[in-house]
């Protein structure tokens, strides 16, 4: 069954997003509804036209709503004829804006439309398990399209995945089976977010864009929503939909995943200095440590082979001490043998790094790819080889 969250069915919580966060508030037909403008009004470029045909049976309610991030707000509705066809004449808005067809009821599943005044906007609905569409018209609908054809794809195969696991007898699953299937199943998850991701990196900037970022996900992705700020910013500067972008953006601080990481410039034990930006183009670990903090010092050693193993493949390794002892400092990394590279202000916990990236306790790990860019923050040693086979693949 295809949703406006395509996760659906992978997961409660994500039809919860779908009730809690997206359509919080009960949509109750307004008083207009089932009002249609006037054919005057789709003339000149005044309101839009959307002209539906489907395999509905005939008299099926279709509703069409214009989303916004606290509900569904219904403006129109219509009934199909004894072909299935519906029709839509409404005084929509100048820029283009984000709308829902639902069918029966105000709530998903249903599909997602661009409209503007003047566009005319050609829908073709089929109703099997669920509901599948083919969208022309206006100026933004083929990218909502290739959209709905990405998303609604991982549905099908989540659905799929979902109907084999059911067919498992609990009592007969081995562990190997077990590792399998969950290795499968996030897979399928990051394969998803990785489709939508390049959708928003490649697709020019419209209404999707923002579509891809705040509605697919249980909650909005830091990543996305940064990087969706950035092409929105591009291509449609002036759009409502750049500005909510923008201001999520702001509200998440400059530490989040996806975020360029905020500057480091440092002494080095030997009095010199180093730049973090100086690493650009090496996936780099910065850690937060000290000579004093036994946790740290215990993760040395694994982090130590990882480094050996891949600091030839890209990979480099920015430690930030929080020491306020400089002969302490420096015992500790010739004890443990740490031979990247490392830089303190010996401040301890007034260190202006710290300070920056918000680190309270330590350990502190935040990960960078090779444009700068935080992939991860908060992990130990037993996770850092997963993620640097991911980068530097």
């Amino acid at each position: 069954m295809l949703a406006l969250n395509p996760l659906k069915k992978i997961e409660m919580k994500e039809m919860k997003k779908i009730k809690s966060i997206l359509f919080a508030l009960t949509v109750l037909l307004s008083a207009t509804a089932c009002v249609n403008a006037s054919e005057s009004e789709t003339e000149g470029g005044k309101g839009f036209a959307i002209k539906g045909s489907s395999n509905l049976t005939p008299k099926s309610l279709v509703i069409l709503s214009r989303i916004t991030d606290a509900k569904l707000e219904v403006e129109d509705s219509a009934y199909t004829d004894k072909k299935g066809n519906f029709v839509f004449k409404y005084m929509g808005y100048d820029e283009s804006t984000l709308y829902y067809l639902t069918f029966g009821n105000t709530q998903p599943p249903g599909i997602p439309v661009i409209l503007e005044n003047g566009a005319k906007v050609d829908v073709e609905v089929v109703k099997d398990s669920g509901y599948t569409a083919k969208i022309a018209g206006g100026k933004y609908n083929a990218s909502m399209q290739r959209l709905y054809d990405i998303y609604t794809g991982h549905e099908v195969k989540m659905a799929a995945f979902n109907a084999e696991v059911a067919t498992m007898d609990p009592a007969s699953v081995t562990d190997e089976l077990r590792a399998n299937t969950t290795k499968r199943y996030t897979d399928m998850i990051n394969g998803r977010t990785n489709d939508i991701q390049e959708f928003i990196k490649t697709e020019p900037a419209s209404p999707a864009t923002y579509f891809a970022v705040m509605y697919l996900f249980q909650k909005p992705e830091p990543k996305l929503v940064l990087l969706g700020k950035d092409v929105m910013t591009k291509g449609l500067p002036n759009s409502v939909y750049t500005k909510n972008l923008a201001a999520l953006a702001a509200q998440m601080g400059p530490v989040v995943e996806g975020a360029i990481a905020p500057e480091i410039n440092l002494p080095t034990p030997d009095g010199g200095t180093l730049a973090l930006s100086s690493l650009r183009g090496k996936v780099v670990l910065i850690d937060f440590w000290a000579s004093w903090c036994g946790p740290c010092r215990r993760e040395n050693p694994a982090v130590k082979a990882i480094y050996e193993k891949y600091k030839d493949k890209g990979f480099e390794i920015y430690g930030v001490s929080l020491d306020n002892d400089a002969n302490k400092w420096k015992a500790a990394i010739a004890q443990d043998g740490l031979t990247w590279n490392h830089v303190s202000e010996l401040k301890g916990w007034t260190s202006t790094a710290g300070k920056a990236y918000g680190v309270s306790s330590i350990p502190a790990t935040f990960l960078i790819d090779e444009e700068g860019r935080i992939v991860k923050s908060g992990f130990r040693s037993h996770e850092l080889e997963t993620l640097l086979q991911q980068l530097l693949d």
